[in-house]
């Protein structure tokens, strides 16, 4: 399930949650399974903050959000 604890960086909880999750080195796979959403459901939420943090791959997400 998805937290809803808070904001980071101006993104969702959903999209901040997922963005850790890319950070602790997860594929959208294995988030998808932790979280027991689709992976593309993942995929949707990554796109949100790729954009929202101006960021082209899962390692600039990374460090933006460390």
């Amino acid at each position: 399930m998805l937290a809803t604890n808070g904001d980071t960086l101006g993104q969702t909880d959903a999209a901040a949650q997922i963005s850790r999750l890319v950070a602790q080195g997860k594929t959208n796979r294995e988030i998808a399974a932790q979280l027991f959403i689709t992976p593309s459901t993942v995929e949707y939420h990554l796109r949100k903050a790729f954009r929202k943090l101006d960021v082209k791959s899962r390692t600039q997400l990374a460090r933006r959000i460390s």
